[in-house]
């Protein structure tokens, strides 16, 4: 019900405040408002409410009499007018940190079109300096300041002389800064999308503006802009590992000029971005870690205030490849009440094994395999995959569970032929395990592998495309 999701949408502070915005005789059209809305904000904050649950909440409020569906809906209905006003007031009055000030544009352009002469032009003035002044600034600014500019330059009091025209340049030109600023946003959505959904977009202009935005005086200037500029660029030269430090590194030193809003529309993209050449055997182990750190400290990892099991395992994985042990525990006890219930004990219990792998302990890291995370789609592949390296290393080192290995290796190429995986992902998994089943056969032969012999393998490895576990199957060479 509409009702129930506007009262969940209120934060614990605005509860009193629209208790304030009822009672105002402006928008107030009923004194039941009020009433129920006191009587509903008993079940802060789940509102897990039935027809039946509020039917008794209005009998409750205005005693036993006759109550119809009409009664209810219009009461419920009209409540929900009063918060759908409330935000908006809330909005233009309280706007949240870095957002355009609502209010002030418009004031400005009331005052402008009842033609108020020299207030006008002072509060207009004041709107474009104040705005100017702002240290991050969003793209929303922008036009703020362009139409700012437009009410001061074609007011009737403006003077349409030769000194006034400065007003039309600047509202022209911020109308171009921020098209472009729209433009290379939208376009970097619209490639990634292409890289993920193998979708083709048609964008009409992205050439010009590209051209138009690299003005070095506009890059320096508005950070923004520079950094979308740049990561277009990127998707349309395809992502590689030098574009990918170099994007980093201006994101990062511009990091705090941003506002949270574009600090949280941009740190996906050069995660995804440091995933793909994650995926390419690309030492970004690191720079992808501090990414996702970045996101937690602004609050953008959540979603819903949910986290996929994927960016969840996705986490825990670079902190063990990148050692930082302690701190994946700890991320990983901090975020798995965020995960969705039905996988929270599989993601844990995944990204346990994973790091206990990296620390060397396999037994524990076996442990955590438990076989319902073998039962989940997407889980089981990363598990079967696991559990070979520790089997492999097992035997490798302490020469134990060879028939084990062999059974697990046998079962992960029968397991993977048949799943439904896209073609060059199957062949990477399915070149994995024959690399690791020509290694073991080597082992085994041999018992001691000579360096002539790893030295081949290494040519092998670097010939073979596309491979999953690249960086392992070169460490696990070098332990034969």
């Amino acid at each position: 019900m509409k009702l129930l999701t506007l009262l969940k949408s209120l934060h614990p502070e605005e509860y009193k405040d629209f208790e304030k915005f009822l009672q105002s005789p402006f928008f107030k059209a009923s004194e039941k408002y009020l009433q129920f809305f006191k009587c509903l904000c008993k079940y802060y904050s789940s509102f897990d409410l039935e027809k039946e649950d509020l039917e008794a909440a209005y009998r409750r409020c205005f005693g036993q009499q006759s109550l119809n569906d009409s009664k209810l809906y219009n009461l419920m209905s009209g409540l929900s007018k009063q918060i759908e006003q409330y935000l908006v007031v809330r909005m233009v009055l309280s706007p949240e940190d870095n957002q355009p000030p609502v209010y002030d544009h418009l004031l400005v352009k009331s005052l402008g079109m009842r033609n108020m002469g020299s207030y006008f032009r002072k509060e207009a003035l004041r709107l474009i300096g104040e705005t100017m002044e702002r240290p991050r600034k969003t793209m929303d600014d922008y036009l703020l300041l362009s139409q700012a500019h437009r009410e001061v330059y074609f007011n009737p009091d403006t003077s349409k002389s030769a000194e006034e025209q400065l007003h039309l340049k600047l509202a022209a030109e911020y109308l171009d800064l921020h098209y472009c600023m729209v433009k290379v946003q939208y376009a970097a959505e619209m490639k990634t999308r292409e890289r993920i959904f193998s979708i083709r977009y048609e964008t009409p202009l992205l050439d010009a503006v590209m051209e138009h935005s690299t003005m070095a005086e506009w890059v320096d200037a508005h950070p923004l802009l520079g950094i979308n500029h740049q990561l277009v660029h990127l998707y349309q030269n395809g992502v590689d590992e030098p574009g990918f430090r170099e994007l980093m590194a201006l994101f990062i030193e511009k990091y705090t000029l941003l506002s949270k809003v574009d600090q949280s529309v941009l740190l996906p993209h050069l995660i995804n971005c440091g995933a793909s050449l994650l995926s390419r055997d690309h030492a970004v182990e690191a720079e992808l870690l501090s990414l996702y750190k970045l996101a937690i400290q602004a609050n953008v990892l959540l979603d819903g205030n949910r986290i996929t099991h994927i960016a969840f395992l996705n986490v825990a994985s670079l902190a063990g490849l990148c050692k930082e042990f302690d701190w994946a525990f700890a991320f990983v006890e901090q975020f798995s009440p965020y995960l969705e219930e039905s996988k929270r004990a599989p993601s844990v219990d995944l990204a346990k094994a994973g790091l206990h792998y990296n620390q060397g302990r396999l037994e524990e890291a076996q442990t955590c395999l438990k076989p319902e995370t073998f039962q989940i789609p997407f889980f089981d592949v990363i598990a079967r995959a696991l559990l070979i390296r520790i089997a492999f290393d097992r035997y490798v080192l302490n020469g134990r569970d060879y028939e084990f290995l062999s059974a697990q290796i046998h079962a992960f190429d029968r397991y993977i032929q048949t799943l439904g995986l896209a073609t060059e992902k199957k062949a990477a998994d399915l070149n994995c395990i024959k690399f690791v089943r020509k290694m073991v056969s080597l082992k085994f032969e041999l018992v001691e592998v000579p360096e002539s012999k790893k030295d081949a393998l290494r040519k092998s490895l670097k010939q073979l495309q596309p491979v999953r576990l690249k960086k392992w199957l070169e460490q696990a060479i070098e332990r034969l």
